[in-house]
């Protein structure tokens, strides 16, 4: 295939599947570096694998492409014999850091339970910091539908870590 053949189904195919590729990536990660590094690791796969996405199976093949790049990504924090770098945190710097990932645990998992556009839409705002017209290019809805999505998304977040006694810093 021609580069710019090739450059020109890689550009149509991250802007189809981008939005459902930086979630799905999100919702495994739930962690800035690692999602970065992830999401690094899954455009260079597809890049790589153009070929077989190009079928009616694309987004399958996506999906997994993320499973392994997220894959990828964890084991490059914690070494391959699965155990975390010594440089580990001790006495209350540790104990902060359990809690502080405890809470974006907790965080993760309640955006994980939004409807689909509305945990989009705050992932592209707050994580990717994308502006709403992108967003609203991005679901294929008004800027205003985008900001109503984010909108509800922080007030369904906020009620429901609430119940969980999570404070907001």
């Amino acid at each position: 295939m021609r580069y710019s053949k090739r450059l020109e189904l890689f550009e149509k195919l991250k802007n189809e599947y981008i939005g459902y590729l930086t979630t799905t990536l999100w919702k495994l990660t739930c962690n800035t570096d690692i999602f970065d590094e992830a999401i690094q690791y899954a455009l260079l796969a597809i890049w790589m694998n153009l070929e077989k996405l190009t079928g009616p199976q694309a987004g399958a093949y996506i999906y997994r492409i993320a499973l392994s790049a997220n894959s990828k990504a964890w084991r490059n924090r914690t070494g391959k014999n699965g155990q975390i770098p010594d440089a580990t945190p001790t006495g209350r710097a540790a104990y902060e850091e359990a809690i502080d990932a405890e809470t974006l645990n907790m965080v993760r998992k309640e955006i994980a339970k939004l409807p689909e556009q509305q945990a989009q839409a705050i992932v592209m705002r707050y994580i990717e910091q994308t502006d709403y017209k992108a967003i609203a290019d991005k679901l294929n809805c008004a800027e205003d539908t985008a900001r109503s999505h984010v909108s509800k998304a922080i007030s369904t977040l906020r009620n429901n870590l609430a119940e969980m006694n999570i404070s907001e810093s």
